[in-house]
C-alpha cells in the first residue's frame, strides 16, 4: 500500500520531470535520471527531487568539460534572506561527487555533499542566522569559463508535510504536539526548550518526520508555570510525559527527553526522578543545577523545585569583575568562577542523580562553548554514571570546534558564534560537523525508550 507521504514524493518527481521537459534540464524520475536534450549538451545531475532538510543526500554531476568548474548553491530562508556557497572542482573524467571529490578551492574543502549548503553564508554578507523555511528550494549551478553551463533545484521541505500538530492548552500543560503520519503507535518525546523561553517547535516537527509522537513543552513564561526561569516545578516534564503516555498514537511505557541547555538540565533532572521517563538526550547541557534567573527578585534561590521544595543548586558568584557588561554577553567565566567558587559539598549536592534514569543517555557539547562549559558540566554527569556502573548505555560527544548552538543538521552554520544577545562560540566548520553527527544518534537513543 503507497503512503501519503510516498505519494508525496512521487508527485514531486513527476511535476519537476514535466517542468523539465519544457526547459531542457535533467529530470530524476523514480529515482533514474533522464536527460532531456537541448541544442548544447548540459551536465546531468544525479540527486533525489525532494528528501527532508534533516537527512543527508549525495549529488553527482556527469558530463562536465574537462578543467575547472565551479559549483555555486543558493537558497532562501524564512526571512528572504539568500544563503550561496561556492567551491572549485577539478574535472579530469566529466565526473563530480560531492561525496567523494574534494574541492581544490572554494567555501568549503571536505569531500561531502551536505557542505555545500552547511557552508552558505548571506549573500548579502550580513549576519543573520538562517530560519529554515517550510520548503526550502537550493538551487545548484556549474559554472565553466564564466558561463553557467548547467543547474538543477533540489526541494528540502522542513519535515514531512503530512506530520499533524496542535497546540496543547491543558492544565498547566502548554506547547504544540507533533504526529508522525499514518495511525500506528510511535515512541514519545518531550522536548524542553532552553532560558529562551520558546518551546522548540522546529525540533520537535523534525523528530515527528523521524517518528517520533514529539511535544514541544512550553515550562515556563506561560500560564501555570513561573514567568521566569526561577523555582520552576521539575514535575511539569513528568505530567507532560504521563499526558503523551496516554494518547492512542503512543507506544511504549516511558517518554523520551530532549533539551537544549537549561533544558539539557532539565531533561537530565526529570529523567533522574520520574517513572514515566525513559531515554535522554542533553545539548549543551548541564550535570549540575544551577540558580535561577529573575528579573523581579535579587533573592538567590533554585531553579527548580521538587515536591515544593528547591532543589539544591551551585549560586553564581557574586563577582563583577568576572560578569560581561555589554552585549552580547559571554558568559562561560562567570559560570566556571561560580563552579570553582562552589564548595566540594555544594557541588555533590548539586549534581543530578543521573544514574537513576530509565533509559539510555547521550550528551552533546561543543569544545568552544562560551555560554557556559557544557563539556565539562556534561562530563559531571558522566562521571557519575561510570561511578554507579550505569546498566544502559551512555556517551557524551564532545566537538571540540562547535559551541553552544548545536542544532538540527544540514542547515547553514554561518553566524551562530555570535547572537544579539550572547557569546555562543565555536566556528561554522565545527557545527557543521557537530550537527551532522549528532542528529542520528539522538534519533537512535530516543527509539530506546
Amino acid at each position: 500500500m503507497v503512503s501519503n507521504e510516498d505519494h508525496y514524493r512521487t508527485e514531486l518527481s513527476r511535476r519537476r520531470a514535466l517542468e523539465a521537459l519544457g526547459t531542457g534540464i535533467t529530470a530524476s524520475v523514480g529515482g533514474c535520471m533522464e536527460t532531456v536534450q537541448t541544442d548544447e549538451p548540459e551536465p546531468t545531475f544525479h540527486h533525489p527531487d525532494s528528501v527532508l532538510i534533516d537527512e543527508p543526500f549525495t549529488l553527482e554531476i556527469e558530463g562536465l568539460p574537462t578543467g575547472t568548474v565551479e559549483i555555486a548553491a543558493t537558497a532562501e530562508d524564512r526571512r528572504s534572506v539568500t544563503w550561496s556557497a561556492s567551491a572549485t572542482y577539478e574535472v579530469t573524467d566529466g565526473t563530480i561527487d560531492l561525496d567523494t571529490d574534494a574541492p581544490t578551492a572554494g567555501d568549503y574543502d571536505k569531500a561531502d555533499t551536505m557542505r555545500l549548503i552547511q557552508r552558505m553564508e548571506p549573500a548579502n554578507g550580513g549576519s543573520s542566522i538562517y530560519v529554515s523555511s517550510s520548503e526550502e528550494q537550493l538551487s545548484v549551478e556549474v559554472i565553466a569559463d564564466g558561463d553557467v553551463i548547467g543547474s538543477t533545484t533540489i526541494t528540502r521541505p522542513f519535515g514531512s508535510p503530512y506530520v499533524s500538530s496542535r497546540v496543547v492548552d491543558d492544565g498547566r500543560l502548554a506547547g504544540r504536539i507533533f504526529k508522525p503520519s499514518g495511525t500506528e503507535p510511535a515512541p514519545a518525546v518531550v522536548v524542553l526548550h532552553g532560558s529562551g523561553g520558546e518551546p522548540l517547535l522546529g525540533m520537535a516537527q523534525l523528530l515527528a518526520a523521524n517518528g517520533f509522537v514529539a511535544f514541544a513543552l512550553q515550562y515556563f513564561g506561560t500560564e501555570g508555570v513561573p514567568e521566569e526561569l526561577f523555582e520552576v516545578p521539575v514535575e511539569i516534564v513528568d505530567e507532560a510525559a504521563t499526558w503523551l503516555l496516554e494518547r492512542d498514537r503512543v507506544a511504549g511505557s516511558r517518554v523520551g527527553l530532549i533539551g537544549s541547555s537549561r533544558g539539557g538540565e532539565l531533561a537530565l533532572l526529570a529523567g533522574s526522578e520520574f517513572d514515566s521517563t525513559g531515554a535522554v538526550v542533553g545539548i549543551s547541557a548541564s550535570g549540575v543545577g544551577w540558580q535561577g534567573y529573575s528579573e523581579t527578585d535579587s533573592a538567590p534561590r533554585s531553579t527548580w523545585t521538587l515536591d515544593g521544595e528547591p532543589v539544591s543548586y551551585v549560586p553564581q558568584v557574586d563577582d563583577p569583575s568576572v560578569w560581561d557588561q555589554q552585549r552580547p554577553y559571554e558568559h562561560e567565566p562567570e559560570f566556571a568562577a561560580s563552579l570553582d567558587a562552589a564548595s566540594e559539598d555544594r557541588i555533590d549536592a548539586a549534581t543530578i542523580p543521573v544514574e537513576e534514569i530509565d533509559g539510555p543517555v547521550l550528551l552533546v557539547s561543543g569544545g568552544d562553548d562560551r555560554l557556559w562549559n557544557a563539556a565539562e558540566l556534561s562530563s559531571l554527569a558522566i562521571d557519575r554514571l561510570e561511578a554507579h556502573d550505569f546498566e544502559y548505555e551512555y556517551d557524551h560527544l564532545i566537538f571540540e570546534d562547535a559551541g553552544h548552538a548545536i542544532h538540527y543538521p544540514y542547515v547553514p552554520t554561518a553566524n551562530r558564534a555570535e547572537s544579539e544577545q550572547y557569546v555562543m562560540g565555536g566556528t561554522p566548520a565545527g557545527y557543521a560537523e557537530a550537527d551532522a553527527e549528532y542528529w542520528p544518534r539522538a534519533l537512535e537513543t530516543l527509539r530506546q525508550s
